[in-house]
């Protein structure tokens, strides 16, 4: 299975101007939930598209091009069995991506993928602090 890929520039700064991030040893990801966009810009809704990132402070051509071979390879692996749910994920790679053991670069996308899945919409659990001055509300006590 071939996972949809970013190819445009607008997609990966929207990713990082929208996404939820996670960091690892290795590299960043970036993830931007695509269900509440509208079709993408005339494309369909569905499944996973996957944008990698190795500047030129990794390496040369050849590292370059090392580590994104291995990061496909371990995005492949890691994101099967999500490659259905309507999202953007960019992977911006460090050195360290060419010494990491390809189970751990695995393991590290899974998880980053785990973390960065949309947030429920929730009540707002925040506490509201009395304002200064104002007396202390009563309290209820279990009598």
């Amino acid at each position: 299975m071939r996972l949809a890929r970013l190819t445009q520039r607008k997609q990966f700064l929207a990713a990082a101007e929208h996404g939820r991030r996670f960091r690892s040893s290795s590299f960043t990801v970036q993830v931007r939930d695509a269900a509440a966009e509208e079709g993408r810009e005339g494309e369909e809704a569905r499944g996973l598209r996957l944008g990698l990132t190795a500047s030129r402070k990794t390496g040369n051509a050849v590292k370059r091009n090392r580590i994104r071979r291995r990061l496909r390879a371990a995005a492949a692996k890691a994101l099967a069995d999500q490659a259905d749910r309507p999202c953007d994920v960019v992977v911006i790679a460090r050195t360290e991506v060419l010494v990491t053991a390809f189970d751990r670069l695995v393991a590290d996308l899974s998880v980053a993928i785990a973390r960065a899945k949309p947030h429920k919409p929730q009540a707002d659990r925040r506490r509201t602090a009395p304002k200064r001055g104002a007396p202390p509300s009563p309290s209820v006590s279990s009598a």
